[in-house]
């Protein structure tokens, strides 16, 4: 299922089992005959399907569908969740978390990996997934990377959040150490995108974009579902000026949103050391505290307001450490949002999610590009 280099009837075969493999962990539990009558397939060729997917180790039968007629019950199917594993990498300046999920997405484990610039790629990362798949059958891995990637060399360009001379080859560093598993990487705000969407409240939405707001400030794009990449550099919100007479930032560019509204920047303006004491202050409405939100939540509302009009997007979900500040936050952004924009029907939302949206959305990448989706 997993080959590369196939005959127009090995892709046909492909594409046949893709659809009943994405049934069977669509619907959880379900018989070889519902799959036939929401295919054109023949029973003959659902059941030879299926019965390679059960010596895959990727389908395990489970018991007889109740009925109440007196004919033959019909054996049921379900994903195999130890038939392979997925892992997602968040890859942060201080630490890469890793997280090992089964073929449902089930979270079997996780691992946090504290990093210092001496020891980052080979004791980081690549310990990391050393230990989380070893003696297991690892069908891919996503490294979520807050920088840019070049789609064509898999190198990270760019990095205000990392050096980029130390991570820039960790794709191959990855690929050579793991030879016979799949490797991508992604840049991690379109990977927290991707994840709102799969395993957040918004699986009816195919246009929405998330604002991810920790070390920097990120934008993921999903049109139609897919995360949109462009040429393979889109998402730098952070790096739209929203002051042309700005401090000049880091990537070359003057006011970038990034200054204004990443977490170091925020805590830094209203003189706190942590998101959990500046929730505390806020909540005693401490001026100087408000004041230093009320700002960079003004950045964030003239940041967001030009990709609404560039894009028109259903949804903008506020994601990050960030969101930890909460409604009074959110209300901040929504009150200076609504005083500019031109498209007046854009909700602004706090995300939700409880689980490592980087990670498990690089899970989900994955799985989609190796089994379809």
């Amino acid at each position: 299922m997993l080959e590369i280099n196939k005959s127009s009837q090995q892709i046909i075969k492909e594409s046949n089992m893709r659809m009943v493999f994405g049934l069977i962990h669509k619907y959880e539990v379900i018989s070889r005959a519902d799959i036939k009558k929401m295919t054109s397939l023949s029973a003959t060729t659902v059941s030879s399907l299926v019965e390679e997917l059960i010596n895959e180790g990727f389908v395990l039968e489970c018991g007889m569908k109740e009925t109440n007629t007196s004919g033959r019950k019909a054996i049921m199917l379900k994903v195999n969740s130890d038939g392979g594993y997925f892992v997602g990498l968040d890859v942060r300046k201080n630490n890469v978390f890793a997280q090992l999920c089964g073929l449902d997405f089930s979270v079997k484990e996780t691992l946090n990996v504290p990093i210092g610039r001496s020891d980052f790629s080979a004791l980081g990362i690549l310990q990391a997934v050393g230990r989380l798949g070893r003696g297991k059958k690892i069908l891919g891995i996503t490294i979520g990377i807050p920088g840019v990637i070049d789609p064509k060399t898999n190198t990270v360009i760019s990095s205000t959040v990392l050096a980029t001379e130390e991570i820039k080859d960790i794709y191959m560093l990855l690929k050579e150490a793991m030879t016979d598993v799949n490797i991508y990487i992604k840049n991690n705000s379109g990977l927290v995108a991707l994840c709102e969407r799969e395993f957040g409240e918004y699986d009816d939405i195919n246009n929405l974009i998330t604002v991810d707001i920790d070390d920097g400030v990120g934008a993921g794009v999903l049109i139609d579902g897919v995360i949109y990449d462009g040429s393979g550099f889109a998402g730098e919100f952070g790096h739209i000026s929203v002051d042309l007479n700005g401090e000049r930032c880091s990537c070359g560019n003057y006011g970038c949103l990034e200054l204004y509204a990443s977490v170091p920047r925020i805590l830094e303006r209203t003189k706190t050391l942590s998101i959990a004491e500046l929730c505390e202050k806020i909540e005693k409405n401490d001026a100087e505290a408000v004041k230093g939100l009320e700002e960079a939540s003004r950045a964030l509302a003239f940041g967001i307001n030009n990709i609404v009009n560039l894009l028109d997007p259903e949804l903008i979900v506020i994601g990050g450490s960030a969101s930890q500040l909460g409604e009074r936050f959110l209300d901040m952004i929504n009150k200076h949002f609504s005083g500019i924009s031109l498209i007046k029907n854009t909700n602004i939302v706090l995300s939700k999610l409880t689980v490592n949206p980087v990670a498990m959305g690089g899970v989900r990448y994955a799985f989609d590009m190796i089994f379809g989706h």
